[in-house]
Order: structure tokens, then sequence, then C-alpha cells
């Protein structure tokens, strides 16, 4: 299979996952629960495989092959996880410093990145929208092989998110 044969055969596998996702919600589950079924045994059998070949096979393969290449990509088949993950929280922890909290990966593995979120986030009412819409999304598009988040409980009490500063980068207008 040539890269070109990948990428249309890629594309097509995306325009068909569209339109399964606007089916009734009884087929569309039914669909994923079946997706997600494929998905886990080649997840299964994809790392045995590399444990069994090992890193230098892996490496050779992967340059050789494109389709294999992205396959290996996909499910993250070797890959430090750990490291993957919290190089993809890359993406939005300036944000999240920004606002006074933190997120720490405590593990990776076959897909489902564990994470703890502390400081300002410990508590805040608004950390269910950042895990979604930032660190969710950061891991989807940043960190192959991505399946889940798991947080750690946080026992902290409630609180909304700490109000933003208006900060003047420029030079003070004059005349006013």
């Amino acid at each position: 299979m040539t890269v070109d044969d990948l990428d249309a055969l890629l594309t097509r596998l995306e325009d068909n996952l569209a339109a399964v996702e606007e089916l009734d919600e009884p087929v569309r589950d039914l669909v994923f629960e079946l997706l997600d079924g494929v998905d886990a045994v080649h997840r299964g059998a994809l790392r045995a495989l590399g444990e069994a070949l090992g890193a230098q096979t892996i490496d050779r393969v992967r340059t050789e092959h494109p389709a294999i290449a992205w396959l290996l990509e996909a499910y993250a088949v070797g890959v430090d996880e750990v490291s993957a993950a919290d190089a993809a929280l890359d993406q939005v922890r300036p944000y999240i410093s920004s606002h006074g909290g933190r997120v720490d990966v405590l593990d990776a593995e076959a897909g489902v990145v564990r994470l703890r979120m502390s400081g300002a986030c410990s508590g805040c009412t608004a950390s269910a929208a950042t895990l979604t819409e930032g660190i969710e999304e950061a891991l989807r598009e940043h960190y192959p092989g991505f399946v889940a988040i798991d947080v750690e409980p946080d026992d902290a009490p409630a609180h909304p998110p700490p109000p933003t500063a208006l900060v003047q980068i420029g030079p003070r207008p004059t005349g006013l």
C-alpha cells in the first residue's frame, strides 16, 4: 500500500465515521461498540507483537512501510506512553498555569492517561471544561493511541474558577 493509497483510505474511513455519527442512537451505539471491540483486539495484538519484535525491529519496519508506520503510531507501539502524554499536555499547560493550575501525568497505558489536576484546578468548577476542551483535545491531537482520560479523584472543596486579570501590555495611552 502506498502513502497515497493509505491517505485515500483514511479519508474514506473518516467520511464513513462521520456518517455513522449521524445514525439513530441504537444503531450508532452498536457500530461504535463493534469498532471499540476491534480496536481493543488490534491494540492488544499490536502491543504484544511490538514487545516480541523489540525496538530495533519495530523501528526498522516503521521506516520501511508507511502503512505499518501509521498503524504502529496509531496504537503507540514502541512509544513511551507517559512521555508522549506528558509532551502532548505541553500544549495546554501555559493556559492551565495562567489560571494557577497544574496537570500531571501519573501514568499512561494502552491509550488511557491517568492525570492529577492540582493548584487552582483542584476543586475548580470549570475543571471539567478544561478536561474536555483543553486536555482531552491536546491528547487526541498530539498523543498517538489516545483512548481516554482517568482523572485522580479530587477531594478539594468546589470553588469557581479564578477571575481573569486584565493586563496592559503596551505603553499607557497619553492624553487620557
